[in-house]
């Protein structure tokens, strides 16, 4: 038992080491998201949401770690969503924002409930599944300097949320093959199916 317990630990202080030498590596990139911002309402919530999930608790576990980012990537489309509700001229986009809203919305209160007591153990193939994971944040982070805005709600809501919800989808791709955790295995079907379904219609907008 005490030699499960010392190898669980190192793999603990392992993973966590890797997260903050990696952590330090895309901090100038995260801050100048930060920092430099268009007033762009979209690209601001698309900044801050990426900024928030690498600022996210990391444990190694992989329900927790997908639960944790989520979470703010979940959020950062509401606050797209809302301004396109208030300011938007698309019914159609409208409507669908305000789907985005109650489905989302509802997946981060279960989330949020599954991290008060979630197990935060290390998984035993902690490694490979932040790989994975950093891996399906790659293209949205990568892209974001190739996006041109037009200040037209309606059409900057469209050319993020694609990309957006493509990474929400990587990610939910990147998590499953290590889930532990029915409900939250649950969660990112539904976030995988309900996307993909998604991006396609967005792309006929």
């Amino acid at each position: 038992m005490k030699k499960l317990l010392i190898t669980i630990s190192a793999t603990a202080v392992l993973f966590v080491a890797c997260n903050q030498t990696e952590q330090k590596h895309s901090e100038n990139h995260l801050t100048e998201m930060k920092h430099d911002s268009t007033k762009n309402v979209m690209m601001q919530a698309m900044d801050e949401s990426m900024v928030a999930m690498h600022q996210a608790k990391m444990t190694g576990n992989a329900d927790y770690d997908f639960a944790s980012m989520m979470i703010p990537h979940h959020e950062g489309a509401i606050v797209m969503a809302e301004a396109v509700i208030k300011n938007g001229k698309s019914s159609s986009l409208i409507n669908f924002s305000k789907k985005v809203i109650i489905v989302q919305k509802k997946e981060i209160s279960l989330l949020k409930e599954f991290l008060k007591t979630a197990n935060q153990h290390p998984s035993k193939d902690a490694s490979a599944f932040k790989k994975a994971l950093d891996a399906s944040m790659g293209p949205m982070m990568e892209g974001m300097d190739k996006i041109k805005l037009t200040n037209n709600v309606d059409k900057d809501f469209v050319v993020l949320m694609i990309p957006h919800h493509q990474s929400a989808v990587d990610m939910a791709k990147a998590y499953l093959p290590y889930s532990a955790n029915s409900n939250i295995r649950a969660i990112a079907e539904q976030i995988l199916a309900a996307q993909k379904e998604e991006i396609n219609w967005l792309k006929t907008q």
